[in-house]
C-alpha cells in the first residue's frame, strides 16, 4: 500500500517532499501561510452553521470527539483546557517520545478543525463543535505516516476511551486489521470519519469492501472536499461506484459520502510557531467539518447517538449537487447543517395510547364553546410542545393554533349573523286551538339563520342555528302545547311548553334560556317540545301544575351551508359532513314541572341531559384528531327558575342551573382524560306589559351563561431527558375560562298594524351587549337591532 503526503508550506519556507512510504496511511496535503482572527466565518456559511444552531447544540459539549492522527498539542491556544487526559500514544510501529503530542502539525489542525474554541481574547479557531472534548490517539509519526496495525489500535484506544466521533483525516485502506477496528469501534456506538482521498481518483480504486458489520454500515462516513465555490477540488477523491459490504448487504460508498469545505482552510500550523496560523488543503480538512456536525448532532439529540443515526441525518440533510440523488461524484451533496438541525420527515406528537400521531396542520382541529371560553390553559401548553421527526428528534412546536377561539370577534359575530327574515302564520280553530307556522329565510335565497321563536327574543343563544332555511309549527289547545321544526332554538320552544304558550314568563324563560342550558347547545337541527297542564291529585296539590319534555339534536355544521361544503344534508339535524372528520352530534333531552306557589308566583325545576360526540359543552374537534375532549361526553344540569308578578303587567323571573360533565377518557390525541366538569349559568329578567302602548311588552335582562367553574382536563406533556429518551407526563390544565360573560339585553316589541283578516305587523327592536364574550377576557360585542314580523 503507498501514500503521499505533503506538509503545509509556509510563505517563508521551502517546499518539502517525503519519499513514497508503502504500507502507511498518511494525512490529506496542504499549503499554509499566518493569518488573521476571523477567518472561519467562511467555511461556517458554507456548510449553514450559525450561532444559533451552536447554542442549540451547546457548541457539542459533552461529545468526545477522537483523533487518530500525528497527535495534538495540547498547549496551542484553539485547543488549550480540552484536551482528554486519556488522550494517548497508539502507535505499535513506532515510539512517541512525546506521548500524544503532536510533533507534525497535522493532528493539531485537524482537532482544531473539528473542535476549536474562540479564546478569550477572542483571537483563534472557530470550529465545528468548539465545545467538544479533544481525545488526541497518536498513530501517525512525525512523517504524517503509520501502518495499519497503528491507526487500527488508534481506532479501538478512541472508541475505549468513550469517543462518540473518530475523525480520521488519513487514506482509507481497508486492510482486516482497519475493519476489524471499524467495527469494534462502531459497536460501541462511535461514528467513524474518514477523509476521502486526495488522488483525484475514485476511493478504495471503485473496489468494494468486505467484512463489515451491518453497526459500521451505519457509523461510516466518507468526506470529500469542495472549494469556496462549492465545485469538486481537483485534488479530491469521488466515492465511484464501489460499496461498503456487510454479509447480504451492500451500501454504496456514494450513499456515505459527504462533501466539505477543504480548499485553504485556516487551521493551527504549529510548525511556524506555538500559536501560528496557517492555510490547509485536502479532504484531511473536510472530514473533522464532518466528525464536528456530529458532535453538534449529538449533543443536541442524545438519540441519534443510542439509535446511529447521526450520519443519516447529515446524509439525509445535505444539499444536492450534480446529477440529482446520490451520485458517483458528490456521494449525497454539500453537508447542510441549518438543514440537518430542521425536522426531517413527518413531525408526530405522541399520543395517550402510546402510538405516534402526524401533526399535518396546526389550525382548525377545535373550535371552543362558550362554556369552556377560549380554553388558554391548553393553547398556552400547547405553545411549546414537544414533537418528533422521522429520526425521533424532539422539536419545539407551537400548537396552539389547534385550538380556534369561538367567537372571534364582535363584528365578524354580527357579519356572520344577519338577521332573517321570519314569517309567522296563526289559525285559530272553533274549539280554541290554534296552529302556528313559523319559517325562516333571507332575501337572496341562501342560506339563513333564525334568531329566536317567537322572533322578538333576543340572546336565545347565537350558536347552533340551521345554515338553512328553518321551520316551526306549534299547536296549543287548553292546557296542550306542542311544538315541532328545525332550525329554531328548541330552548325557546320547551319554555313555551313548560310555562304555558303565549304568555309572559314563557318568553322571559325563553330569552334567559338559563334551566335550558343544555338544549340550547344542541340545537339548529330537529327540536319536538310537549307541554300539559296536569290534572288529577298532583295538580291540584301543587295549585296548579304543568309538566314538559323535549327533543332537540344537531350536528357540528350546524351553522354551515352545506353548498358551501358539500355535506349531506339531514332534513332534522342539517348539513353532516362525515367524510371529512367532523362529526360531532348532540342531542339534548330535557323535562320540567312547573307549579304554582301563591298567586302570581309561580316555580319550575327542570333536568336536562346533553349527548355530545366529539364535542364538549358545544365546543367541537375532529374525531381521532390531535386534540380532542372526550369522544363521547354526556352533561346532566338541575335548573330551577321562579316568575312573580310584582305590579300589573310587570313581572320577574330568577333563573339558575347548575350543571356537571362526567369525566372521559380519550385515548388518540395528546388529551388523556377530562373532568368531570361542574358549570353554571343564572340570570334574571324584568318584563313589563302594556308599557308604552297596548299589546307592546318591554324586557331587560341581565344573565351569566353557562360557564365551567372547576374541572381540568389530562394533557400529555412529553419532554426529553438527558439520555434522550422520551418521557410523557400527565399534566392536569384547568378547563375554567380566564373570562366570565355578562349579558345585558333590553328589548321592545309593538304591534304596529293590524289587517282586516287578522294580518299583524309587530315591531321588534332590542339592544344588546355581552362583555367577555364567549368567556373570553376582553372579547365586548354590542349590536342594536330592528326588525319587523309579519302574521297571518
Amino acid at each position: 500500500m503507498t501514500a503521499q503526503h505533503t506538509r503545509p508550506r509556509a510563505t517563508f519556507g521551502p517546499l518539502a517532499r517525503l519519499g513514497l512510504l508503502a504500507g502507511l496511511f498518511v494525512p490529506g496535503m496542504g499549503t499554509a501561510q499566518t493569518y488573521a482572527p476571523g477567518y472561519s466565518s467562511s467555511w461556517w456559511s458554507q456548510l449553514g452553521l450559525t450561532n444559533a444552531i451552536e447554542v442549540a447544540a451547546t457548541g457539542g459539549s459533552g461529545i468526545t470527539i477522537g483523533v487518530v492522527d500525528t497527535g495534538v498539542v495540547a498547549t496551542q491556544a484553539d485547543v488549550t483546557g480540552r484536551v482528554s487526559t486519556a488522550s494517548a500514544c497508539a502507535a505499535r510501529t513506532f515510539t512517541c517520545p512525546k506521548a500524544y503530542t503532536d510533533d507534525n502539525g497535522h493532528g493539531t489542525a485537524t482537532a482544531a478543525i473539528a473542535a476549536g474554541a474562540v479564546t478569550s481574547s477572542g483571537g483563534g479557531m472557530a470550529g465545528i463543535a468548539p465545545k467538544a472534548t479533544i481525545l488526541a490517539e497518536k498513530a501517525l509519526n512525525v512523517g504524517g505516516s503509520g501502518s495499519d496495525v497503528d491507526v487500527a489500535n488508534g481506532i479501538i484506544k478512541a472508541a475505549d476511551a468513550g469517543a462518540r466521533v473518530i475523525n480520521l483525516s488519513l487514506t482509507y485502506l481497508p486492510t482486516s486489521a482497519i475493519v476489524s477496528a471499524i467495527n469494534y469501534a462502531a459497536a460501541k456506538g462511535a461514528v467513524l470519519v474518514f477523509a476521502g482521498g486526495n488522488s483525484a481518483t475514485v476511493l478504495n480504486g471503485g473496489a468494494n469492501t468486505g467484512g463489515l458489520s451491518a453497526a459500521a454500515l451505519a457509523h461510516l462516513a466518507f468526506a470529500g472536499s469542495v472549494n469556496g465555490a462549492n465545485k469538486l477540488s481537483s485534488f479530491s477523491n469521488t466515492p465511484g461506484t464501489g460499496s461498503a459490504i456487510a454479509g447480504t448487504t451492500r451500501v454504496s460508498y456514494a450513499s456515505l459520502w459527504l462533501m466539505a469545505p477543504g480548499e485553504s482552510i485556516v487551521a493551527p500550523g504549529i510548525q511556524y510557531g506555538s500559536n501560528a496560523l496557517a492555510y490547509w488543503s485536502g479532504t484531511s480538512m473536510a472530514a473533522p467539518m464532518v466528525s464536528g456536525a456530529v458532535a453538534l448532532l449529538e449533543a443536541t439529540w442524545p438519540v441519534l447517538y443510542r439509535n446511529g443515526t447521526a450520519t443519516a441525518v447529515l446524509f439525509a440533510s445535505a444539499t444536492d449537487m450534480g446529477t440529482k440523488g446520490v451520485d458517483s461524484t458528490y456521494g449525497n451533496g454539500l453537508m447542510n447543517l441549518t438543514a440537518a438541525f430542521k425536522p426531517l420527515g413527518t413531525l408526530s406528537v405522541v399520543q395517550a395510547n402510546g402510538k405516534s400521531l402526524p401533526v399535518t396542520s396546526l389550525s382548525g382541529t377545535l373550535i371552543t364553546g362558550g362554556a369552556l371560553g377560549a380554553l388558554n390553559s391548553i393553547s398556552a401548553h400547547l405553545a411549546a410542545y414537544t414533537a418528533f421527526d422521522g429520526y425521533q428528534r424532539n422539536f419545539t412546536v407551537n400548537l396552539s393554533g389547534l385550538v380556534a377561539k369561538q367567537p372571534v370577534s364582535a363584528s365578524s359575530i354580527v357579519a356572520a349573523l344577519p338577521a332573517p327574515t321570519v314569517t309567522t302564520s296563526s289559525s285559530k280553530f272553533a274549539d280554541g286551538g290554534s296552529l302556528t307556522l313559523a319559517y325562516t329565510g333571507d332575501a337572496s335565497g341562501g342560506g339563513a339563520s333564525a334568531r329566536a321563536f317567537p322572533a322578538s327574543l333576543p340572546l336565545a343563544g347565537r350558536e347552533g342555528y340551521a345554515g338553512r332555511d328553518g321551520w316551526a309549527l306549534a299547536y296549543s289547545q287548553g292546557g296542550l302545547t306542542l311544538a315541532t321544526g328545525r332550525g329554531f332554538p328548541a330552548s325557546a320552544s320547551f319554555a313555551q311548553a313548560l310555562w304555558g304558550g303565549g304568555t309572559a314568563v314563557a318568553d322571559a324563560a325563553g330569552t334567559l334560556g338559563v334551566s335550558t342550558a343544555l338544549t340550547g347547545l344542541a340545537q339548529g337541527g330537529g327540536f319536538a317540545a310537549l307541554g300539559a297542564d296536569l290534572d288529577g291529585w298532583l295538580g291540584r296539590a301543587l295549585g296548579g301544575a304543568r309538566l314538559a319534555v323535549s327533543w332537540s339534536g344537531a350536528s357540528a355544521l350546524d351553522s354551515t351551508d352545506r353548498r358551501d361544503l358539500g355535506a349531506d344534508w339531514n332534513p332534522w339535524r342539517g348539513p353532516v359532513l362525515t367524510g371529512a372528520g367532523w362529526d360531532r352530534r348532540a342531542d339534548a333531552v330535557a323535562a320540567g314541572l312547573n307549579w304554582t306557589l301563591a298567586r302570581g308566583w309561580t316555580t319550575s325545576l327542570t333536568a336536562s341531559l346533553l349527548d355530545e360526540r366529539d364535542g364538549l359543552l358545544g365546543s367541537r374537534y375532529r374525531g381521532g384528531g390531535v386534540l380532542g375532549l372526550g369522544d363521547h361526553n354526556n352533561t346532566v344540569s338541575v335548573g330551577v327558575a321562579t316568575a312573580m308578578t310584582l305590579w300589573q303587567g310587570g313581572s320577574l323571573m330568577v333563573d339558575a342551573s347548575l350543571a356537571r360533565s362526567a369525566a372521559s377518557e380519550n385515548v388518540q390525541g395528546v388529551v388523556s382524560g377530562i373532568g368531570p366538569l361542574l358549570s353554571r349559568s343564572y340570570g334574571l329578567a324584568l318584563a313589563q306589559r302594556d308599557a308604552i302602548a297596548a299589546g307592546d311588552s318591554l324586557t331587560a335582562l341581565w344573565r351569566r351563561p353557562l360557564r365551567v367553574v372547576a374541572g381540568s382536563a389530562t394533557l400529555l406533556m412529553t419532554s426529553v431527558d438527558d439520555q434522550g429518551y422520551a418521557t410523557t407526563v400527565p399534566t392536569r390544565v384547568s378547563l375554567r375560562p380566564d373570562g366570565a360573560e355578562t349579558d345585558m339585553a333590553l328589548t321592545y316589541a309593538a304591534p304596529v298594524a293590524t289587517g282586516r283578516w287578522g294580518q299583524a305587523l309587530t315591531l321588534n327592536t332590542s339592544l344588546e351587549l355581552r362583555q367577555d364574550a364567549g368567556n373570553i377576557r376582553g372579547l365586548t360585542d354590542h349590536v342594536a337591532r330592528v326588525g319587523l314580523n309579519f302574521r297571518f
